[in-house]
């Protein structure tokens, strides 16, 4: 019952390695599902957030539309492939870092520590259920003290980053450098701000990858081997 973090750098592909971690190892993926439960947990609509969300995240258009591509090639993708979580939903980004930690965030009717509270508790029952790769959300850190949890950590040099974002969200090469630096420091941000961490400190990580050196399969490969060790070693 494999429980898997993949936590990186904006553009460094973790939701790209996460499917195919999920899929190989035939387990469930979960990424905007958490988003989505938190805000059912602290009794906001998902449009509210998406609404405060696009007017901190640019090019939020193009947002919109590659968020619904996914959820269209997630429908066939089979094993691995996150479901539908409720209307509106195709409509938040993937890496939802900047809600928590704009300067709205204090007065927001989402207040941002309710917030963070529910989506540690539903990162905390996802655990519990095993079979399960879970991507972003500070997800390492609040399963740090977790027995078998395997926690992965990402990063890539910014032409790497460049090219994932451009392909996946549809951007020209500037707007993607931009859309990625934006979300970086929103992310960094947000291990800031509600762990006292560095987000890309390797020892908040069982594993490291580069991904400007290895392939997104290798890497894939990497981490399936990773999990089945650590789930099959003595708590």
């Amino acid at each position: 019952m494999p429980v898997i973090t993949i936590n990186g750098v904006i553009g460094s592909g973790t939701l790209e390695i996460g499917h195919l971690v999920a899929q190989n190892l035939g387990i469930n993926y979960v990424d905007r599902y958490i988003f989505s439960e938190a805000a059912r947990l602290v009794g906001s609509p998902i449009g509210q957030l998406i609404e405060k969300e696009q007017r901190v995240v640019p090019f939020r258009e193009k947002v919109a539309r590659f968020m619904q591509g996914v959820l269209e090639r997630s429908a066939v993708a089979g094993a691995g492939a996150e479901p539908y979580f409720g209307r509106g939903i195709e409509m938040l980004p993937a890496e939802a870092y900047t809600e928590l930690v704009s300067d709205a965030a204090a007065t927001s009717p989402v207040h941002d520590r309710a917030f963070i509270d529910a989506t540690t508790s539903v990162i905390k029952e996802l655990s519990e259920g095993g079979d399960v790769v879970i991507i972003g959300r500070g997800s390492n850190m609040i399963l740090a003290d977790t027995p078998g949890v395997v926690h992965v950590g990402l990063v890539a040099p910014m032409d790497v980053r460049i090219d994932t974002m451009a392909k996946r969200e549809m951007f020209s090469n500037d707007e993607a450098r931009a859309y990625a630096e934006d979300l970086e420091n929103a992310r960094v941000t947000f291990y800031r701000k509600f762990f006292r961490a560095n987000a890309n400190d390797p020892t908040k990580f069982h594993l490291m990858l580069n991904i400007g050196r290895i392939s997104q399969s290798t890497a894939a490969e990497i981490i399936e081997h990773a999990a089945e060790d650590i789930a099959g070693a003595p708590v």
